[in-house]
């Protein structure tokens, strides 16, 4: 009697555990859960992954925004100088001044700036040359040309305009330039040294005759 009534329970039994949620193992990749499906492909898995680095990507550009704004900020200036100075590689008091004072490859160097009066074929005007620093192979040929005229590399600079002219006179201003120097300019023309004509060298300042713009190097011959 007692088998029989034993019987029905372990029958129960059985049922009840063929009912229950079963997990299977699913391929690789995936994950599924019978009754509500939870399935996330290798396509899938790596479109989140890629949605999670792009995340973190933007939060550090965030981050590197809003410290660049900051060092915006502490330096007084407007963006507009800020990245002006940045795309000429370039200080922002050279910037500001139109001028280079600082040359990679020259360790002493006199600062060259142009403040506008420019004389276009010989008429007076407001036109100012830009002043931009040179590619550094320049500054090495203007070693090797100051080498062989026994001078020194004052500075090399490269100058530009959209204003189109026959003749230009152009005023630079160089601080430490003393009256009655010997101060000669080249331009570089056709893979080679032009020399530019020198019309006035006085107290931190040398006026030079131009054709054209360019690349310019400013030596001191003793």
């Amino acid at each position: 009697m007692k088998a029989k009534k034993i019987l029905p329970l372990i029958l129960a039994g059985i049922m009840t555990i063929g009912t229950c949620t079963i997990v299977s193992a699913a391929p690789s990749g995936a994950v599924s859960v019978s009754g509500n499906s939870i399935v996330e492909t290798e396509a899938e898995k790596a479109e989140r992954e890629e949605r999670e680095r792009e995340e973190a990507r933007q939060e550090i550009i965030s981050r590197e925004s809003a410290e660049l704004v900051r060092t915006i900020m502490e330096a007084g200036v407007s963006q507009e100088i800020w990245f002006g100075a940045e795309a000429e590689g370039k200080s922002i008091g050279e910037y500001m001044n139109n001028t280079v004072m600082e040359v990679p490859g020259l360790d002493d160097v006199t600062p060259v700036a142009q403040g506008g009066g420019v004389v276009i074929d010989g008429q007076a005007s407001n036109v100012t040359l830009s002043v931009q620093k040179p590619l550094p192979a320049y500054v090495t040929y203007a070693k090797s040309q100051a080498s062989a005229l026994g001078g020194k590399v004052l500075n090399v600079v490269d100058i530009k305009t959209t204003v189109s002219f026959g003749t230009a006179t152009a005023n630079f201003y160089m601080p430490g330039v003393k009256t009655g120097s010997n101060v000669q300019v080249f331009q570089y023309v056709d893979n080679q040294w032009v020399s530019v004509g020198v019309a006035e060298v006085r107290d931190d300042h040398v006026v030079v005759d131009l054709t054209s713009v360019g690349v310019l190097a400013f030596i001191e011959v003793q």
